[in-house]
């Protein structure tokens, strides 16, 4: 008895927005303090897959729909605790038939001279719009990845690169930025030697190691077949010397092995300080390749710059 007389306090304090609410293009159910539905519209039961008959027959809104939120299921009795109008977003949801739907959720409490008679819950479906998004994202991202390695690609980097200096000095930003261009020693014979696959296995570890070796503010790139390339904000000519020989090390120190072979791995790095505002992109990647060339003619396996045009 005193559960029907709560159920017709909350069903009559909400008479003055039941005329509206079925116009609603969002799902709703009215729940009483026990967590029992009272009312719902009929998006509602789309949203679930049920009748509306059905749904007020279960014993706790629950039954019908468990909310998640951050991986922690959120039971109705934590929804009906709220005092204030609460919009909640990234909540998953799961009925009896679909699990993991997207759902943006507004709570309001009806509460009547101190009394609170339950609450209103809106319920908008956003999972279509969600997935969506997340397909375009992908979509979005696997354009400028490297599908080997996980890194920037080249195309990436020639639109990122020629934007970041041209902001540079459109701002008058005064401070340093280098490239380093490197070279996988003797690639060719790796893949003649031990196959593609061994190939394809040092190229991905070699990616991994200069992007754990650099900062996250760097940002690198596969140039090309086993050549990277890495942004480095801040760091004058001395700068980027020092992260090339820390890039050299750390992959001459990695310990290489497929199958049953251990594999000698080893980098050669050119290095160049971008002079911004006098030079274009490209005329720096050019120095820092010429840098690399001389790597690779006096011993493979070490660092050099170009100093404005002098190799160092």
């Amino acid at each position: 008895m005193a559960d029907d007389t709560q159920k017709n306090e909350l069903i009559e304090a909400f008479k003055p927005y039941d005329y509206f609410c079925h116009a609603m293009i969002d799902s709703f159910v009215l729940v009483e303090p026990t967590g029992k539905v009272v009312k719902c519209n009929q998006l509602f039961g789309v949203l679930v897959r049920k009748k509306t008959k059905q749904i007020l027959k279960t014993e706790k809104l629950d039954d019908v729909l468990t909310f998640k939120i951050g991986g922690k299921i959120v039971p109705v009795a934590d929804l009906i605790s709220h005092e204030h109008p609460t919009r909640i977003d990234e909540v998953h949801g799961d009925t009896e038939n679909q699990k993991n739907l997207n759902l943006i959720l507004g709570v309001f409490p009806f509460i009547t001279e101190g009394k609170k008679l339950g609450v209103f819950l809106l319920i908008r479906d956003v999972t279509a719009e969600t997935n969506l998004q997340n397909k375009y994202t992908v979509k979005a991202t696997q354009s400028i990845t490297d599908k080997l390695t996980g890194l920037y690609n080249r195309q990436h980097f020639e639109q990122y690169l020629p934007a970041i200096l041209d902001q540079m000095v459109g701002e008058g930003e005064d401070y340093s930025i280098s490239v380093l261009m490197s070279d996988i020693d003797q690639f060719k014979k790796i893949n003649d030697t031990y196959g593609h696959p061994a190939g394809d296995y040092i190229l991905t570890t070699v990616a991994k190691v200069i992007k754990d070796t650099c900062r996250k503010t760097d940002v690198v790139c596969r140039y090309g077949g086993e050549e990277f390339l890495v942004i480095l904000p801040g760091a004058d000519l001395h700068d980027s010397v020092i992260v090339a020989e820390k890039l050299r090390e750390a992959l001459a120190a990695n310990k290489f092995v497929f199958g049953e072979n251990t594999i000698p791995v080893t980098l050669s790095l050119g290095a160049a300080q971008i002079k911004v505002g006098m030079e274009k992109a490209e005329d720096a990647i050019a120095r820092a390749d010429l840098a690399l060339y001389h790597s690779k003619e006096n011993g493979r396996n070490r660092v050099s710059a170009n100093d404005d045009g002098k190799i160092v």
